[in-house]
C-alpha cells in the first residue's frame, strides 16, 4: 500500500511540476510579446520626443524674442501696458498658430501611442489652452506649454 501511496504522490508531484513549467513558459511568452510591443513603440516614442524638443525650441525662441521686444519698449519709455495689449497678428500670429497645431498633434500622438485613457491623460497632463490674442498672453502661455511638453517628454523617456 505504501508503494501505491508513494506512486500517487510522485504522480501528483510530476503533475504539479508540469503545471509550474507551463506557467513559466507562458510567462516567458508574455514577456517576449511585451518586449516586441515595447520595441514597436520605441520609434514612435522617439519621434514624439523629437517633436517635443522641436516645439519647445521654437517656443523658447519666441519667449526670448517677446521679452526682448518688451525690454525695447520699456527702454523707449513707450506706453508699455498699452503695447502689450496689442492684438497679435501677421507673422507672429502664424508662428503661434503653427506651435498650437504642433502641440495638438503631439498631444494626440502621445495619448494614442501610449494608450492612455482620456480621463487619465486629463489628470496627468491637462491640455494647455493656448490663448495668443495679445502680446501679453504669449510668454505665460508658451512657458506653460514648455513645462507640459517637458513633463510629457520625461514620461516618454521612462518608456524607452
Amino acid at each position: 500500500m505504501s508503494e501505491d501511496k508513494h506512486l500517487e504522490e510522485k504522480e501528483k508531484l510530476e503533475a504539479e511540476i508540469s503545471r509550474s513549467l507551463s506557467v513559466v513558459k507562458m510567462k516567458e511568452v508574455h514577456k517576449q510579446i511585451e518586449d516586441i510591443e515595447k520595441l514597436r513603440k520605441q520609434a514612435t516614442i522617439k519621434s514624439i520626443c523629437k517633436r517635443i524638443s522641436y516645439c519647445t525650441k521654437i517656443s523658447e525662441f519666441l519667449v526670448k524674442a517677446v521679452k526682448k521686444a518688451e525690454e525695447k519698449v520699456e527702454d523707449q519709455k513707450l506706453n508699455f501696458e498699452l503695447t502689450l495689449k496689442i492684438k497679435v497678428d501677421g507673422f507672429t500670429s502664424e508662428i503661434l498658430k503653427s506651435i498650437t497645431k504642433i502641440y495638438e498633434s503631439i498631444y494626440f500622438d502621445f495619448q494614442k501611442t501610449l494608450d492612455i485613457k482620456k480621463e487619465d491623460l486629463d489628470r496627468l497632463f491637462p491640455k494647455v489652452e493656448l490663448d495668443f490674442t495679445t502680446y501679453e498672453s504669449i510668454v505665460p502661455n508658451l512657458i506653460s506649454l514648455c513645462m507640459q511638453l517637458s513633463d510629457m517628454k520625461n514620461y516618454c523617456l521612462r518608456l524607452l
